[in-house]
């Protein structure tokens, strides 16, 4: 996913594997809508990093990471509602030109 930040080419074709088993593995367990069905350290580990390919490609390639992937929509969701994450977050477009400027994006 990190190498179609930069690219110019289609967002699907080059994330939608890497999005489709992120999907995948949220379908793992039905008592709940986090990776191990309970919030656990893995959607601590994981939740930084689609923050940003979410703004990142919503922002600069209007690609929604979310579309045809109702469980990856719901862990967000989830994920949001959940104080000391959602205190933590950085602002939106700040994070966007901080990827830019750190991966020297124009």
């Amino acid at each position: 996913m990190f190498t179609s930040i930069k690219s110019k080419g289609d967002t699907e074709s080059e994330v939608g594997a890497a999005l489709g088993k992120i999907e995948d593995a949220l379908s793992k367990f039905s008592d709940g809508p986090f990776f191990l069905g309970h919030f656990s350290q893995v959607d601590i580990a994981y939740v930084p990093f689609i923050e940003r390919f979410q703004k990142y490609f919503l922002e600069e390639k209007t690609y929604d990471i979310t579309k045809g992937r109702p469980k990856l929509a719901q862990w967000i969701e989830e994920m949001n509602k959940i104080e000391a994450y959602t205190s933590t977050k950085y602002n939106a477009h700040e994070q966007v030109a901080d990827i830019k400027q750190r991966l020297s994006i124009k």
